[in-house]
């Protein structure tokens, strides 16, 4: 089965650079191996093309095909397991991507950016991340850390790393201040996914100095079933992004809101990535976080969680991840510590 995967991933590889050639333009594919001490292991790959159709029409583009597994032994998950969660009972390797044994097409949209004078506006159409506080793939994948935060991931009461729109992103502002409005359905790929319905999404960013602060409010059917999770879920976040010239960078996140009626999910997290030039391949990584899920009993869950980690860039397009991660409270997972790894194989055509 993993061989037929890998296979049919490099078809689908072979079919988009293809493409990207005819057009000139831009394709990448991603190799990645793990091992968790939880005793996981995982194996993924990601193909993407990007670039723009041509330069009169300066329509950009892009398509990203995944696949990931994971392999466990037969230890005994902490907290128990969670609708909408992965039942291995962890999230780690799941930063930015599912792993569910099958190639999905994870993103693949075109769109088209307008600058009269000092304004900005843009259009987007076709199926991308749900546009809420720090969202896009580099944000999270092999940036650093091997797990997502608690708050983005399958099944944990908030906004998962694996919800996708299908429909339409438009874009209005200044350079400096912008906003996103997107009407669209869910087409998820992870283990939570939320019932058809209509989504809407707002957000508000801004840029001041080394600071970039975004605000985001988003309404989607449920990930829970109807027999009991009833009206909208709905949350609202800000975000914060800081970067220094010395090569220190902080951001973080903080969610308000709730997955059905009468519940509700607060949370939030830090990061610091540090890569002075004397450290040559290596950027520091650290992570502080905590989620609060209010609910009749027995079904209330918190956790907190810390992750302390570094990401090796090799030669050969090859780089390294190691993280760390002590996490107490209810929400799943196998031990309350774990020794993480992946190694990334990277190529990219220009």
């Amino acid at each position: 089965m993993k061989i037929r995967n890998i296979i049919s991933a490099g078809v689908i590889v072979c079919a988009m650079v293809s493409t990207a050639e005819s057009q000139t333009r831009s394709a990448e594919l991603d190799l990645t191996a793990g091992y968790s001490g939880e005793e996981i292991r995982g194996a993924a790959a990601q193909a993407r093309v990007f670039g723009e159709l041509d330069d009169r029409s300066r329509i950009r583009y892009f398509a990203e095909a995944a696949w990931g597994r994971r392999w466990a032994g037969e230890e005994e998950v902490t907290g128990g397991t969670l609708i909408g969660a992965d039942p291995m009972g962890t999230d780690v390797f799941g930063a930015a991507y599912p792993y569910s044994n099958k190639i999905d097409i994870t993103e693949i949209y075109a769109e088209r950016l307008f600058t009269p004078g000092h304004l900005l506006f843009g259009v987007r159409g076709g199926q991308f991340r749900t546009p809420f506080g720090i969202y896009n793939r580099s944000d999270y994948a092999y940036g650093g850390f091997i797990r997502p935060p608690l708050l983005r991931y399958d099944g944990y009461f908030g906004l998962s790393n694996n919800y996708f729109e299908r429909g339409a992103m438009f874009t209005a502002g200044i350079p400096q201040l912008s906003v996103d409005a997107t009407i669209s359905k869910p087409h998820d790929v992870g283990s939570s996914r939320r019932r058809d319905g209509v989504d809407e999404s707002v957000r508000v960013q801004g840029y001041h100095g080394a600071f970039i602060v975004g605000v985001s409010h988003a309404r989607s059917e449920p990930y829970l079933p109807s027999t009991f999770a009833k009206g909208r879920q709905v949350f609202t976040g800000t975000d914060v992004r800081w970067s220094h010239s010395s090569g220190i960078q902080l951001r973080g996140e903080f969610f308000h809101g709730h997955s059905f009626d009468g519940v509700t999910t607060n949370g939030w997290y830090v990061d610091a990535m540090v890569h002075h030039l004397g450290m040559g391949p290596v950027t520091a990584v650290a992570r502080s976080e905590a989620m609060d899920y209010t609910a009749p009993e027995p079904r209330a869950r918190s956790a907190h969680r810390l992750t302390v980690g570094a990401r090796v860039r090799l030669p050969r397009s090859v780089t390294l991840q190691s993280n760390f991660m002590h996490q107490r409270g209810d929400l799943p997972r196998i031990y309350n510590n774990s020794l993480d790894f992946t190694i990334t194989y990277s190529l990219r055509y220009r």
